[in-house]
């Protein structure tokens, strides 16, 4: 029969296990500085840097906006190479293993709305923002006191803490430039301009003629497996993991694999780059 003090002992190693996966979910990754710029159209661009442990396998990031109103998605670690990731609605997961800093960049249009010339930036900060403005844009309503406001090379920029946000801002209308008058060209400037030209073109088709001919020389010099699996690394979007490659030829040894990977990059045909644990094959 287990006493009170024995009880309460074990009731509250039970606790600690529970809370512990959520404090260590919660100290996975630091966001140590996140920008909202914002364009004259109303497109933001999103740029979130963010610290993680080495050893940590996935991180997930909240997502400022839908994904379906997401574009031109980016995720580097600190060395610059590109790593993998999965997105739901409202969260992204990034396969974090091995890298100790996380660069996530990304746009969308639907954090910003236009009525009666009066822009609204609305969003729902997760973590600290900095949002930028355009040029000599000028806001005029904020929901909630911000952090700071400063101006900087004529573009506003407030740091917001985490919650709801709304501010609207007014950009002013700048008149079209004259276009710079052209002075008529004489004759001996009309000759000189039509050789510039004819050499120019002459180059560009040297070059494109050469880098033809090269690249001929390398198809026809491959084996049939490199080929193969060339046409497979094409038909994957120009990257992928070497696991992949030896799941989908079975029939080439690991060994063989890698051998023929390494013939590739020294033809210049692929290159390849360390992503944590893997390698991945790209095409150049």
């Amino acid at each position: 029969m287990k006493t009170t003090k024995e009880l309460l002992v074990l009731l509250q190693l039970t606790i600690f296990s529970f809370t512990l996966p959520i404090i260590h979910a919660q100290e996975a990754y630091t966001v140590r500085e996140a920008t909202l710029t914002v364009f004259r159209d109303g497109v933001v661009h999103v740029n979130i840097s963010v610290s993680v442990y080495e050893t940590e396998p996935l991180i997930s990031i909240p997502l400022l906006s839908p994904i379906k109103n997401v574009s031109n998605i980016l995720v580097l670690d600190e060395n610059g190479s590109l790593l993998d990731y999965d997105i739901n609605d409202s969260s992204m997961t990034i396969y974090s293993l091995g890298a100790t800093e996380i660069t996530i960049e990304y746009d969308t249009d639907k954090l910003t709305f236009k009525e009666f010339g009066i822009w609204t930036l609305k969003v729902m900060a997760p973590f600290n923002l900095i949002v930028i403005f355009p040029e000599n844009a000028n806001i005029t309503y904020i929901n909630a006191v911000p952090s700071a406001i400063r101006v900087r090379n004529n573009k506003v920029e407030i740091d917001l803490c985490p919650g709801e946000w709304e501010i609207c801002y007014e950009i002013p209308i700048t008149p079209p430039s004259k276009p710079p008058v052209q002075q008529p060209l004489t004759w001996a400037s009309s000759i000189i301009t039509y050789c510039m030209v004819i050499a120019t073109v002459t180059v560009i088709c040297s070059v494109l003629a050469l880098t033809y001919v090269r690249n001929r020389r390398k198809i026809s010099s491959l084996r049939e497996d490199e080929v193969s699996v060339l046409r497979f690394i094409k038909s994957r979007g120009g990257r992928v993991l070497e696991a992949e490659l030896r799941e989908n030829f079975p029939h080439i040894p690991r060994t063989s694999m890698w051998r023929l990977i390494k013939r590739l990059e020294k033809q210049g045909v692929v290159r390849i780059k360390k992503v944590g644990l893997q390698n991945v094959v790209e095409l150049k």
